[in-house]
């Protein structure tokens, strides 16, 4: 065993990434720790690898000591394919499975199952293993590269490590291991199944070695900086190198291949620059000895090298070698031998060679190996131009400048060229200098090598003043003096340049030079090289024409090129338009003018026309506009020849896309050339231009992106190229586009200066971009870049020479820009798409089944986080999983195809390791946070839930997955830590795990943290953060409040002491007022533009969590805890501080609303005032006014949250603060004009908003109803609420004039125009619904002669029809819909439109009496059907449709008279209608089941007639039989108007039956078949009497003597005081609920409703209608039994029934009126109250005013909104006197500050009793003065109040016929009749000629009013001026004792 672990090997993948400095942030002690734990290996290298027969060690014998036996031959089979020891084959294999296998366990055992799966996996751990050998050589040579750069983060450690293993050491290894690899055998075959594929393996291995043979050379290359190679090595280097030939043998690598001529050309490149840097002896003494050491070795092998190409550079270094290391140079025959050397160097292009080499992507980067080569062959360029360019004879040599140009255009390079004046290769640039223009281009490459390396300034300083013109000496231009041999001097100016300004001046003087191309004359002048260029684009443009297409030989466009690319790269580096010379303006401007040239040619000259639009980007930085001005008018670029398509498709489409002279180019040339350097220039163009943001999108951005959307980047993969770095730099540049255009998009939201016209480009440049990247064209190119995979990416990578720096265009950055755009595409697909469509490349990504998935996108872009190269691709992949989750529909789990551990070791072994970065944590964080909300499965996975089923084989052993630790272990650490440092939270990991914790709660996932949950201090750890410092701009606070939030919501009954006891200790004012300041330090900053789901500031956020932290602990107190009174009063002041404050700032209504809303809710949880003292409450209300106003100054202007919220506080502290409102004028003023304010501004938006006459005009219904739902009409209802409330506050003590601010703004005309408008819409169903209810509100009070001004029926008779789809649609059971109006739906609307005008017509009678009978002229049809609808449904708002109509018809009855002689008809029918409801009503009481049935909903109805069961009694049915009993009492009345008056038929002496009709049916037959054919008789009254009584005897009621008059002042001896003060009533007059514990022998008998329903019906109520019902069968059978036209046998049928009925009637009179005087007393004789002696008045006197008591009241309900008014008593001798009517303000709403109002009530149109009249001739009254004052002095007597439980929504009735209509009770008196006499008066005819009476109506709630005046003229008295009267006092016992007496008499007598 001590063998096998000498054997083993590390981790080198892992290792890599710690000390590497790429990928994770290792600290700098672990770094040293791991790199001396391996120093051995590393100095071993590859040789650390033993092969097969390194070890005795048996495979077999290793795997039975592991126990894994069955994988022996599996093992065995890889440790053939590797050839590696046993003991490093397993940890191979170990290694694999652990860190680099992404499948299942299932799938690995199908893999080593098979032999064709087990081939694929073989091959898969032969790359694994390839790569660790790889890796061991990168990180020596990281240790070389950084050795001496003390910039490195690890410089220390690696030059520690290096120390300890010796350079000489590492030398010594590393060369041994070259040799090892150059030597290495090929694998034979392997194994008889191997056969098929023996090629490729040996393919792999070559590939293999060539990789690591190139890798060891570069170390040694390093090393040899380092430290210089001996005579010993270079000798085994150069055998080593020979015996392969450079690398070029190499069996197995086919030249044919472009990787394997690379992998050669790569080998043959590092091994001769290895060879020349050995060569290099920078100082030749020094190294004299070595050098002829050298020399004499290798003479002989290195003069045969002449046979190929890569033997020149050789050849050079060696002749140099010898010139400057040997005495060659003076010996004859050696120097014409290295005169050989260097003749065969140049003629196998030894320069251009060289120029290979550092042009070469091994050395393009500037790595210290990069830089060690091109040192080294700048050296040897020097050397040679020192011993050979004395003359200036270098230059000619091929390739020499070209070389040059490439290594000074390095830093390092160049500065030391620029720091030299003489020597090296300065001479060749002296050359250039004095040739000038000669060599033109080759001085414009210089240049622009120069200026590209940091010399800009130093080689622009010299091109401006160059010392020698060259000219091509012309006789007839220069006229020249000799001045000596081959000196000449210019006798006369000359002009060198035509048309250019530069002259040389007479006298200049030069040398006349030879040259091939003819006599040239070398000036010594001054010369700008500007100007030179300026005179050769002038040539060019003349030459054009003769040129005939051959643009690339050409001399003259060669020179203009390197001219304009050194101007090109001059203007690159300027910073200002002042930096640009005189001379560089021509030739920049000439650039437009080439352009213009050649755009008309049919194959340009690419190269030249893509330099001059290089030069105009460089331009756009300085003068942006004019070179777009110039470029446009040239018409190259792409555009549209038509700008007015509608949308982003037709531009997506490139419809109307034309790409002009750039697309004709592109297929025309450059596709030919397979050169696209013009197509690079415009992306160039494109790029520069957009980055200004000049905000041209129609002429630049979007037809850029279309061409390349549609041109180029969809076919990019089908051109040819002559370089790949081209093709993936043009993929670089149009994704870099494209990201530019997403981040303008991202940033554009931000701008608060963009114009409407620039957003709407700016959304359609999005939406281009994203529809076209959307669709399969372009979306399938870039998915491939995704799709590309990790291991791809990885092995490309690997093949890279420098793993510390990528290409700037390389692969790993193509597939790094693919997915940041594939993320934007993701988050911006709604724009385009929608949120619930797929577009074509998601339905791509999302493929399911997996089997059908060929992309497999999900799974490859998940693999990117194993990626050890990039630390982006991991934090990218994390990014874009997230996206997914977050946009996918579908589930994650499934397209990902890995098993719940493999996500788990995939993700979160990255958690816990130290050595992983911040980034990859919080990205992995930010996944689970996401997957939480849509993604179930991975959520699973991710915290570890398990299922007992869930199991599975893993090499054939069953067992539960249980392998990664889940998020849940981190959730645990993270509760720990806060717990001990609560500032923990600062740190941005933990603030991620706190996101997932508020995720959890959010989504209701809690169970998945269950385990922290259960433990007793989780709550005080987690909250911990909320009582330690409070740190600005941290979103936890807000998750946290959040989670609380929604842990105190779903509180249940289980009790959560832990998170109470939070919460009390956050209340206590230590920590609440720091939070109050930290949550109200609201920044006064501007609201930023952005998208709908960019994160919100942090305040903002904070403000909203405690807002509705707040609101749930309100409403669960005090279950869950009680917040401090103290506490909740300093928020309460505070919020409504800031509120006031935050007011002043609109900018941003967001804080404003949150504010608005948190104090509606404050104050919605106080019943009364929160100020303890009057100042406060001044200072409150100062407040609230100051809100006002401001919210009145800019009202329109705020959000309508707002508006709803201010409105809500408005009305609330109005009902708070009532006292103080009305106390102070002041208040009250600045109060209602801003109420007034509002509602004028609301009504004046919805008048606007609706545009009654004009908006909807011409438009179909659907876009007027669609117009409609825009209009938001919430805070118009608000409003309306604030209105009634505010009315209902002045009206019952506010001043008299309080509605003089409504009067003068015309509310009332503006709130009927309004209904007028919304009274037909359905969209307004509300708000029609609240308008009506602000008008009964003003109807009922003083206000309500307003309405008689307002043109009531002109704006509401016609539009109070029904709407006309519901008039053509069909009664019939259809399926509710919300959007079309139906009946259900019209009925409140209607019975509240019915109520007003009743509440109106009671109010003022005769003055609106004429618009009542037009209303009912319209409506007869409709108030007949609602009449009759009690027989299709009794739903609540039915019932009250019922009621409104019927009390409208009992009120307009009085008035018969003008109703018959207007609408006789209606009359007729409508009073028809009104008999059928009272049958119908009566027949109620008998079908429970039937009334069951209409309660319901029709859908219901038939369930509930069908089945069988028992009807049980419920508070529903009992409050339908009381409000039925409502309607019998308002249909009796109505009836009683036309049945003849009790008192007449009594008492006249005249009898008229002609004037009457029967209204009820005595002469009935059969009974009837149908219920429309029933009619009303005498019976179904009858019926309902002993129905009403027997409910009476079952509720116990009793009479105490509840005086109705006031008698008057009288003498205190004279009066019997029997009444004493009001006596509550024994039982209670509430409305009993329904009882659930009677017997079953209270159920309902054939003849008689149940005795539970009658038990507990309203017994005042009952009362009041057994009284009406008694009136009228009185009336009735006294007018049948006299009757002249019944037939007797009828009549006798109407006394027996009379008299057999109401037996149990007179019981109830026997027990209950007159008990006390059974035994006694006569029946007849009343019991009389109150004696005196009266004295007649005199007539002339006047009457005497007596006095009144106040209105007594009866009501159904508690509620103090609903009263029952008892008016009026006449009796006998009731006098007409002064009056003045009680005034009722009644809401028709309970108000509610926010949402509809809970019950509606119809109006309170009190029915008129039916009590007769009771007169008989009047008494003369003599008036004294004594009397009257008498009559003033005695105040009014108390009287009873009767309180009934009322539901909403009833009508209000007078308690019993005893009252009338309008006026106090009065005292009554009448002479005592005889005792044999009738206790009936008898009263003089109406229609007496000696009576006048003079009606003179009030107009009600005024009051400066006039008073009701009735004047009755009477005969002079005949009775004695003194007499002996009784002043009567009635009681309510009277009355029934009265129509018992009378229903015994009426049996009895004829």
């Amino acid at each position: 065993m001590p063998a096998v672990e000498k054997c083993t090997i590390n981790d080198w993948k892992r290792l890599w990434q710690m000390v590497s400095g790429i990928h994770f942030e290792t600290p700098e002690n672990t770094v040293s720790e791991e790199l001396l734990n391996v120093k051995s290996e590393l100095l071993a290298g590859l040789l650390h690898f033993k092969p097969k027969s390194a070890s005795n060690v048996q495979l077999s014998t290793l795997l039975k000591e592991k126990k894994q036996e069955k994988l022996l031959p599996f093992t065995e089979r890889l440790q053939d394919l590797l050839n590696l020891e046993s003991a490093q084959c397993w940890e191979i294999l170990c290694y694999y499975l652990t860190n680099e296998y992404r499948g299942s366990a299932s799938l690995l055992t199908q893999l080593i199952s098979t032999e064709t799966n087990m081939i694929k996996l073989l091959e898969d751990i032969r790359h694994y293993y390839s790569l660790e050998r790889m890796i061991v050589l990168k990180i020596v040579k990281n240790l070389l590269l950084f050795y001496n750069v003390r910039n490195h983060p690890y410089h220390n450690e690696y030059r520690m490590v290096v120390d300890k293993l010796t350079l000489p050491g590492l030398r010594d290894s590393y060369l041994n291991q070259v040799e090892s690899l150059i030597n290495e055998i090929p694998p034979g075959k392997l194994l008889a199944a191997d056969c098929f594929h023996p090629r490729e393996r040996l393919t792999a291995w070559s590939e293999r070695n060539a990789r690591e043979t190139t890798e060891v050379v570069h170390i040694l290359l390093l090393l040899s900086e380092h430290l210089p190679m001996g005579l010993e090595q270079i000798r085994r280097l150069f055998a080593a190198f020979k015996q392969h030939s450079f690398g070029r043998i190499h069996n197995y690598l086919d030249d044919a291949n472009p990787y394997h001529k690379e992998l050669k050309n790569n080998l043959c490149y590092s091994e001769s620059a290895l060879l020349l840097k050995c060569l290099d002896f920078e100082n030749p003494e020094k190294d004299a000895q070595l050098i002829e050491q050298v020399v004499d070795e290798l003479r002989v092998q290195l003069s045969g090298l002449h046979h190929r190409l890569e033997h020149g550079p050789l050849l050079l270094v060696w002749m140099l070698l010898r010139l400057r290391g040997t005495n060659d140079a003076e010996d004859a025959s050696s120097l014409l031998h290295c005169r050989h050397l260097g003749q065969r160097a140049v003629a196998l292009k030894c320069f251009s060679q060289l120029q290979d080499i550092v042009n070469h992507i091994m050395f393009a980067d500037d790595s210290l190996l990069s830089r060690i080569v091109r040192k080294t062959i700048y050296n040897q360029l020097c050397y040679f131009c020192d011993l050979f360019d004395s003359d200036g004879s270098c230059a000619q040599y091929e390739g020499i400048f070209e070389l040059m140009c490439e290594l000074l255009s390095w830093p390092q390079l160049a500065k030391e060229f620029c720091s030299q004046d003489d020597g090296g290769v300065r001479s060749l640039y002296k050359t250039l200098l004095e040739n000038f223009p000669l060599r033109f281009k080759n001085l414009a490459h210089l240049a622009q090598a120069l200026t590209k390396a940091g010399q800009g300034n130093y080689i622009k300083d010299q091109l401006q003043n160059l010392p020698i013109l060259a000219l091509l000496y012309d006789e007839r231009e220069h006229k020249l003096n000799e001045l000596g041999p081959d000196e000449y001097e210019l006798t006369a100016p000359v002009r060198p340049f035509p048309h250019i300004d530069f002259t040389m001046p007479a006298g200049t003087d030069g040398i006349v030079i030879k040259h091939a191309a003819g006599c040239y004359v070398h000036f010594r002048t001054s010369v700008n090289f500007f100007n030179a260029l300026h005179y050769e684009i002038n040539c060019l443009l003349c030459e054009t024409a003769e040129l005939h297409g051959e643009y690339e030989s050409n001399e003259r466009i060669q020179n203009v090129e390197a001219g304009l690319k050194y101007l090109e790269v001059v203007l690159q580096r300027t910073k200002s338009i002042d930096c640009i010379s005189s001379e560089m303006v021509h030739p920049t401007e000439m650039c437009i003018d080439l352009l213009n040239k050649f755009k008309s040619v049919q194959y340009p000259p690419t190269g030249l026309i893509s330099i001059c639009l290089n030069v105009c980007s460089a331009l756009l930085p300085l003068v942006d506009e004019e070179i777009f001005m110039r470029i446009s008018n040239l018409d190259i670029l792409p555009t549209f020849s038509n700008g007015s398509l509608q949308n982003y498709k037709q531009y997506a489409t490139s419809l109307c896309f034309e790409s002009r002279f750039l697309g004709s180019v592109i297929d025309n040339v450059e596709k030919k050339q397979e050169r696209y350097d013009f197509l690079l220039s415009y992306l160039g163009f494109l790029r520069t231009y957009t980055k200004l943001k000049r905000n041209r999108y129609m002429q630049v951005e979007i037809p850029g992106l279309i061409f390349l959307l549609r041109d180029v980047f969809p076919h990019l993969h089908t051109w040819h190229f002559k370089s790949k770095f081209e093709k993936n730099k043009i993929y670089f540049e149009v994704l870099s586009f494209i990201c530019d255009i997403l981040d303008i998009i991202g940033t554009s939201h931000s701008d608060n200066s963009a114009t409407s016209t620039h957003r709407e480009q700016q959304e359609l440049l999005r939406n281009i971009c994203v529809y076209s990247l959307l669709n399969l064209e372009n979306g399938l190119i870039l998915l491939r870049f995704v799709g590309v995979g990790n291991a791809f990416v990885q092995y490309s990578m690997e093949l890279e020479t420098n793993w510390m720096q990528h290409q700037p265009h390389g692969l790993m950055m193509l597939v790094r820009l693919s997915m940041r755009i594939l993320m934007q595409l993701l988050r911006l697909k709604r724009h385009v798409y929608g949120d619930n469509t797929l577009s074509p490349m998601e339905a791509l990504i999302y493929t399911q089944p997996k089997q059908r998935d060929s992309l497999r996108i999900i799974p490859i872009v998940c693999s990117y986080m194993s990626n050890i190269f990039d630390r982006w691709l991991p934090i990218l992949s994390c990014r874009l999983l997230k996206r997914i989750a977050t946009e996918f529909n579908m589930s994650l789990l499934a397209c990902l195809d890995m098993e719940a551990d493999q996500i788990r070791l995939t993700f979160m072994q990255k958690l816990p390791d130290e050595l992983e970065s911040d980034s990859i944590k919080i990205a992995i964080l930010e996944l689970v946070d996401a997957c939480i909300a849509k993604q179930p499965g991975v959520t699973e996975a991710f915290f570890k839930v398990n299922y007992v089923h869930d199991k599975r084989s893993f090499f054939g052993k069953e067992c539960t997955p249980n392998i990664g630790d889940s998020i849940v272990t981190y959730m645990q650490e993270f509760l720990d830590a806060l717990k001990a440092e609560p500032l923990t939270i600062q740190q941005l990991l933990p603030c991620k795990i706190m996101s997932i914790f508020h995720s959890l709660w959010k989504h209701n996932l809690q169970m998945l943290v269950k385990k922290l949950l259960e433990q007793p201090d989780f709550w005080p750890k987690l909250c911990t953060p909320l009582f330690s410092e409070l740190q600005p701009n941290m979103r936890v606070y807000t998750q946290l409040l959040n989670i609380v939030s929604i842990e105190v919501y779903c509180t249940g009954k289980r009790e959560k002491v832990p998170l109470q006891k939070v919460m009390q200790k956050w209340f206590e004012r230590e920590y609440f007022e720091k939070w109050l300041d930290y949550v109200f330090d609201l920044p006064q900053e501007p609201k930023r533009e952005g998208n709908d789901r960019d994160e919100l500031p942090d305040w903002i956020c904070r403000l909203q969590s405690f807002k509705d932290l707040i609101v749930i602990l309100l409403k669960k107190q005090p279950k869950f805890i009680e917040i401090p009174e103290a506490q909740f009063k300093l928020l309460a002041q505070k919020c409504l501080t800031v509120l006031v404050a935050r007011a002043n700032y609109l900018e941003d209504m967001r804080p404003f609303i949150m504010l608005s809303e948190l104090y509606i809710f404050i104050l919605l949880n106080y019943k009364h005032s929160y100020t303890k003292d009057a100042n406060e409450e001044n200072e409150l209300m100062e407040q609230l006014l100051q809100l006002m106003s401001r919210i009145c100054s800019c009202y329109e202007d705020l959000h309508v949250r707002s508006k709803e919220a201010c409105l809500a506080i408005i009305t609330k502290c109005a009902q708070l603060y009532t006292n103080l409102l009305i106390s102070d004028s002041s208040v009250s003023l600045r109060f209602l004009n801003s109420v007034v304010s509002i509602i004028c501004t609301e009504l004046q938006s919805m008048e606007n908003s609706v545009n009654l006459d004009q908006q909807q005009q011409g438009q179909s219904p659907k876009q007027k109803n669609n117009l409609d739902c825009n209009v938001s009409t919430n805070s118009l209802i608000l409003c309306l609420n604030l209105l009634k409330a505010v009315a209902t506050i002045f009206q019952n003590d506010g001043p008299a004039n309080w509605d003089l601010p409504f009067v003068s703004v015309r509310l009332f005309q503006r709130l009927l125009r309004c209904i007028s408008y919304t009274l037909q819409l359905h969209s307004k169903q509300a708000l029609t619904i609240q308008l009506l209810d602000v008008l009964i509100v003003f109807a009922k009070s003083h206000c309500s002669a307003e309405f008689l001004h307002c043109d009531v029926g002109d704006n509401l008779w016609l539009n109070l029809l029904p709407p006309r789809e519901l008039l053509q649609s069909q009664y019939e059971f259809s399926k509710p819909n919300e959007d079309i109006w139906t009946v259900e739906k019209w009925w409140p609307i209607y019975a509240r439109g019915i109520e007003l005008v009743t509440i109106i017509f009671n109010k003022h009678k005769k003055c609106f009496l004429q618009e009542v009978l037009q209303f009912v002229g319209i409506h007869e049809v409709y108030l007949i059907d609602s009449l009759l609808l009690g027989k299709q449904s009794l739903e609540p708002d039915a019932m009250q449709l019922i009621k409104a109509a019927i009390s409208l018809v009992t009120s307009l009855t009085k008035y018969d008279k003008e109703w018959r002689e207007d609408h006789a008809s209606s009359l007729q029918n409508i009073m028809r209608a009104v008999q059928g409801l009272l049958c119908h009503a009566m027949s109620m009481f008998h079908q429970q089941r039937h009334l069951k049935s209409l309660m319901a909903r029709r859908r219901s109805q038939l369930e509930i007639l069908r089945s069988t069961e028992t009807i049980i009694v419920d508070d529903d049915i009992i409050a339908a039989c009381n409000n039925l009993t409502e309607v019998i009492i308002c249909c009796v009345k109505a009836l009683q108007t036309f049945s003849p008056d009790l008192l007449d038929l009594v008492c006249s002496g005249v009898y008229e039956p002609y004037k009457w009709e029967p209204v009820l049916d005595v002469m009935f037959g059969a009974p009837k078949l149908s219920e429309d054919n029933v009619s009303l008789t005498l019976n179904m009254v009858l019926n309902m009497v002993v129905i009403y009584v027997k409910a009476l005897n079952m509720q116990n009621h009793g009479f105490n003597e509840v005086p109705l008059n006031t008698l008057p002042a009288i003498e205190t001896t004279d009066l019997t005081d029997n009444t004493g003060g009001p006596q509550v009533h024994k039982a209670s007059y509430g409305r009993h609920s329904c009882s659930k514990t009677l017997t079953s022998s209270s159920i309902s008998t054939i003849t008689c409703p149940s005795n539970e329903l009658l038990s507990n019906l309203d017994g005042p109520l009952c009362l009041v209608a057994l009284e009406h019902l008694l009136m009228l069968v009185a009336s009735q059978s006294i007018y049948m039994v006299r009757s002249p036209d019944l037939d007797p046998r009828w009549k006798q049928i109407v006394r027996r029934d009379i008299c057999s009925e109401l037996l149990s009637f007179h019981e109830f009179v026997k027990r209950k009126v007159i008990v006390d005087y059974r035994d006694t007393r006569c029946p007849w004789v009343r019991r009389k109250h109150g004696l005196r002696k009266l004295k007649p008045l005199d007539p002339a006197r006047g009457v005497p005013t007596l006095t009144t008591r106040p209105t007594s009241e009866v009501c159904r309900s508690s509620s103090t909104a609903n009263e029952l008014r008892v008016n009026v008593v006449r009796r006998l001798h009731l006098q007409q006197q002064h009056q003045r009517s009680s005034q009722n303000f009644e809401m028709t709403h309970v108000l509610s500050p926010i949402g509809a109002p809970q019950s509606q009530a119809t109006g309170s149109a009190a029915a008129i009793s039916s009590t007769p009249n009771l007169s008989r001739p009047p008494i003369q009254h003599i008036a004294d003065e004594s009397a009257d004052r008498a009559s003033s002095a005695d105040g009014p007597s108390t009287s009873r109040t009767l309180s009934l439980a009322r539901p909403a929504g009833s009508v209000i009735y007078e308690e019993t016929p005893r009252a009338q209509s309008g006026a106090t009770a009065r005292t009554l008196s009448f002479q005592e009749p005889p005792p044999s006499t009738s206790q009936l008066p008898i009263e003089q005819a109406s229609d007496q000629p000696e009576r006048k009476r003079l009606y003179i109506e009030q107009q009600e709630g005024d009051g400066t009013g006039e008073i009701i005046t009735d004047i009755q003229y009477y005969e002079p008295p005949t009775e004695p001026g003194f007499c002996e009267l009784s002043q009567v006092q009635l009681v309510e016992e009277d009355y029934l004792q009265l129509m018992s007496a009378l229903f015994t008499v009426i049996p009895q007598n004829e």
